[in-house]
């Protein structure tokens, strides 16, 4: 029997396909004028503060996009348009994977950083849906005002599931964060980007005896 009593997954990298940066995105939504080369210093700290005030719910979409789109030499509608695209879809293999996993009696939720706008896309119809409604507890950090890899973010998880820090297992993409998860007490593993992550959530479950291989 396994020790684990809740599984934890970011969605982005790890169950949802998203875009590799705002190029990406400028060609997933047709966008033309696409950003090239390296932002400067000062241009990625701006959009990074940004992104953080818009992931905690202290701005909305287009407060994001009144900062950023001069950044990236696009119009703030055009920015719009690759927020909207950033979210791909679900990683193939990632319903089934939580279905195996509520039918092994498993207790699960995500832990992810994200925002209104992308929450929204993925719980209405169209590529970008999640099968969020799989998860036994959603946890986003608009939606809490707070984001990983802050450790109030993690007790409040603890705290919501009545579950201890040792008996749950965690999956995220970034480093910081598992560090973060990890000093808690939690069973972390990073998901490498490289390479399929339902495979490799497979086989980190199988480690902790809470699914079979197939």
């Amino acid at each position: 029997m396994s020790d684990i009593r809740l599984v934890v997954f970011d969605l982005g990298r790890v169950l949802c396909r998203i875009c590799d940066g705002w190029q990406h995105a400028c060609n997933v939504a047709g966008v033309k004028g696409a950003p090239t080369g390296e932002l400067s210093r000062e241009a990625y700290q701006a959009i990074h503060t940004a992104m953080c005030a818009h992931e905690v719910g202290e701005a909305n979409v287009d407060d994001f996009a009144r900062v950023a789109a001069p950044h990236l030499g696009v119009s703030v509608r055009d920015f719009v348009a690759m927020h909207n695209a950033y979210t791909i879809g679900p990683y193939d293999g990632a319903a089934t994977l939580l279905d195996d996993l509520r039918a092994a009696g498993v207790t699960t939720a995500c832990l992810s950083n994200t925002n209104a706008n992308h929450w929204r896309l993925m719980f209405e119809p169209g590529p970008a849906r999640m099968p969020l409604e799989k998860l036994n507890h959603l946890f986003a950090s608009h939606l809490l005002g707070l984001r990983k890899p802050d450790d109030r973010i993690y007790a409040h998880v603890e705290q919501a599931t009545g579950t201890a820090a040792r008996e749950i297992v965690f999956f995220d993409d970034i480093e910081e964060n598992i560090a973060a998860a990890a000093q808690r007490g939690w069973q972390a593993h990073r998901i490498e980007i490289d390479s399929d992550p339902i495979a490799q959530l497979r086989r980190h479950l199988h480690s902790h005896d809470v699914l079979a291989l197939k």
